[in-house]
Protein backbone atom coordinates (compact mmCIF):
# COMPACT_ATOMS: atom_id res chain seq x y z
CA UNK A 1 0.00 0.00 0.00
CA UNK A 2 1.38 3.45 -1.27
CA UNK A 3 0.73 6.14 1.79
CA UNK A 4 -0.24 9.72 -0.06
CA UNK A 5 1.58 12.12 2.21
CA UNK A 6 -0.19 15.30 0.46
CA UNK A 7 -3.73 14.40 1.52
CA UNK A 8 -6.82 17.14 2.03
CA UNK A 9 -5.71 16.72 5.69
CA UNK A 10 -1.81 17.80 5.25
CA UNK A 11 -2.89 20.86 2.67
CA UNK A 12 -5.60 22.27 5.46
CA UNK A 13 -3.27 22.06 7.65
CA UNK A 14 -0.80 24.14 6.24
CA UNK A 15 -3.53 26.25 5.43
CA UNK A 16 -4.65 26.38 9.09
CA UNK A 17 -0.99 27.01 10.59
CA UNK A 18 -0.35 29.52 8.40
CA UNK A 19 -3.05 31.61 8.85
CA UNK A 20 -2.09 31.09 12.61
CA UNK A 21 1.33 31.93 12.32
CA UNK A 22 0.94 35.17 10.42
CA UNK A 23 -1.78 35.74 13.20
CA UNK A 24 0.78 35.35 16.00
CA UNK A 25 3.80 37.62 13.86
CA UNK A 26 0.63 40.01 13.58
CA UNK A 27 0.19 40.36 16.97
CA UNK A 28 -3.19 38.51 16.90
CA UNK A 29 -4.48 41.59 14.53
CA UNK A 30 -4.97 39.47 11.19
CA UNK A 31 -6.90 36.91 13.10
CA UNK A 32 -9.99 37.42 15.05
CA UNK A 33 -13.91 37.17 15.15
CA UNK A 34 -16.30 39.30 13.17
CA UNK A 35 -18.40 40.56 16.06
CA UNK A 36 -16.97 39.69 18.64
CA UNK A 37 -14.20 41.80 20.92
CA UNK A 38 -10.78 40.38 19.94
CA UNK A 39 -8.38 39.12 22.42
CA UNK A 40 -5.06 39.06 20.57
CA UNK A 41 -5.33 35.27 21.14
CA UNK A 42 -7.88 34.03 18.60
CA UNK A 43 -4.23 32.86 16.32
CA UNK A 44 -3.88 29.81 18.73
CA UNK A 45 -7.35 28.42 17.71
CA UNK A 46 -5.75 27.91 14.54
CA UNK A 47 -1.93 26.88 15.48
CA UNK A 48 -3.59 24.10 17.57
CA UNK A 49 -6.34 23.16 14.70
CA UNK A 50 -3.57 22.94 12.14
CA UNK A 51 -1.29 20.94 14.06
CA UNK A 52 -3.78 18.46 14.73
CA UNK A 53 -4.86 18.13 11.46
CA UNK A 54 -1.11 17.08 10.07
CA UNK A 55 -1.00 14.68 13.10
CA UNK A 56 -3.87 13.21 11.36
CA UNK A 57 -2.93 13.67 7.90
CA UNK A 58 0.15 12.01 8.90
CA UNK A 59 -0.93 8.33 10.50
CA UNK A 60 -1.54 6.00 8.50
CA UNK A 61 -4.93 4.54 7.55
CA UNK A 62 -5.91 1.18 8.19
CA UNK A 63 -7.01 -1.45 6.52
CA UNK A 64 -9.87 -3.48 7.10
CA UNK A 65 -10.03 -7.23 7.37
CA UNK A 66 -10.56 -8.79 4.38
CA UNK A 67 -13.35 -11.73 4.77
CA UNK A 68 -12.22 -15.24 3.53
CA UNK A 69 -14.96 -15.54 0.87
CA UNK A 70 -13.35 -11.99 -1.22
CA UNK A 71 -9.48 -13.27 -0.18
CA UNK A 72 -9.12 -16.08 -3.37
CA UNK A 73 -10.97 -13.59 -5.73
CA UNK A 74 -8.62 -10.23 -5.08
CA UNK A 75 -5.27 -12.82 -5.18
CA UNK A 76 -6.62 -13.88 -8.75
CA UNK A 77 -7.53 -10.21 -9.78
CA UNK A 78 -4.33 -9.41 -9.60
Amino acid sequence: MRFRWWNSFNVLAVILLFIGIAGAISGGKMVFDPGRASSGREWIIYVVAGGLMLFNGFLPPSNPHEDEEETPRAKNAR
